[in-house]
């Protein structure tokens, strides 16, 4: 927000000195011998005084009020702070992968342990970040004293109920172009718009670089993406979906969904289905205790392609499987070992990913 700079202009006024001239009454001489009169001189004139010129006035520079930051975010709601927020709290796992890939350590996070943990993105340092849970109150949130609050979009409620604590933003994890619109708005709300630029160009590049090498038919693989326990599965046509199938990579086999009310596309599917739809690659949301590939022990899913030869991804997520530009990164890289293996490596530990001065 520009603000009109008023400047006054200095007038200087000068004024001239006027001068007066000399005169002098001629003599006359008399017709008779009567001496003339005698001759009067003018008076000296006296030079009027020299006018002084008044000195320039400079004129005050005008003051420039701090610009605030306004951004609009995933919701459509406008946000605006009056400086960059430093204290930032996350009620959101994915939060940590936004925060620490602009180089932000939050003075606390969702919840950590075997769901979620920071330690993916934070390392022992994650174990110093206090835990908020999921039934926090507006107290203990306020005394954490945070400049900002991040959720998601589909967490108004959570946003209206908090927002008198300090201003909440809600990050669109509905796609990538979404995701990078998030990342520059905190970005730019924490003064961290450089961190964030970088952070996009290195997701990019990263991705790019992984797609040198793609098959040309690599958009046909038949593709399935679901978490779930021993006994069942839900499958999930989320943004990572998406983002596999705009990169050529990958098709995936379920139908699309309406959107769950946590606000991904989500739905339970018939085992005969499975069979039908017969996935090549298998992403598996996985965390501590549930299905992964060596546990799973439904017939079903033991005639797949995709168990049969093997070409499985365990995505341990942290709690933010493709809901963030780290995460997507790394989630990416697993599916194309999976799919690939002769080609792509496993993409390793998370941290490999991060900034190299995180």
């Amino acid at each position: 927000m520009k603000l009109a700079q008023s400047v006054g202009l200095v007038v200087v006024l000068v004024a001239l000195a006027a001068c007066g001239g000399e005169s002098e009454t001629a003599t006359t001489a008399a017709p008779t011998t009567t001496a003339a009169p005698a001759t009067t001189v003018a008076p000296t004139t006296t030079a009027a005084p020299a006018t002084t010129v008044a000195p320039t006035t400079t004129a005050a520079p005008a003051t420039t009020a701090a610009p605030s930051l306004t951004v609009t975010d995933g919701s459509g709601r406008e946000i605006t702070l009056d400086r960059p927020a430093e204290r930032i709290v996350c009620l959101e796992d994915n939060c940590t992968d936004l925060t620490s890939d602009l180089g932000i350590v939050p003075v606390a996070q969702h919840r950590g342990g075997a769901w979620g943990t920071a330690a993916a993105y934070y390392g022992d340092a994650a174990a110093d970040i206090p835990i908020i849970g999921d039934r926090t109150s507006v107290e203990e949130l306020a005394a954490f004293e945070p400049d900002l609050i991040i959720a998601r979009v589909g967490q108004e409620e959570v946003r209206d109920a908090v927002e008198m604590v300090a201003p909440v933003y809600l990050v669109d994890i509905g796609g990538v172009q979404t995701l990078k619109e998030g990342w520059m708005d905190i970005g730019l709300l924490t003064g961290r718009q450089a961190e964030a630029e970088e952070a996009i160009h290195r997701f990019e590049h990263n991705v790019e670089h992984l797609a040198e090498d793609l098959p040309a038919d690599a958009v046909d693989t038949r593709v399935a993406v679901g978490f779930g326990d021993t006994n069942w599965m839900i499958w999930d046509s989320s943004s990572f979906c998406k983002f596999l199938h705009d990169e050529g990579a990958g098709t995936c086999v379920f139908p699309a969904q309406p959107e769950s009310e946590y606000g991904s596309p989500d739905s339970e599917f018939a085992w005969e289905f499975i069979v039908e739809a017969d996935p090549e690659v298998w992403v598996m949301i996985t965390w501590e205790g549930s299905a992964r590939a060596d546990s799973v022990t439904e017939p079903a899913w033991l005639e797949t392609t995709a168990h049969r030869e093997g070409r499985i991804c365990n995505e341990d997520s942290a709690g933010s499987f493709g809901h963030g530009l780290l995460m997507l990164q790394w989630a990416y890289q697993c599916y194309l070992n999976a799919g690939w293996p002769s080609i792509y490596d496993h993409p390793g530990d998370l941290a490999v990913w991060l900034p190299e001065d995180h």
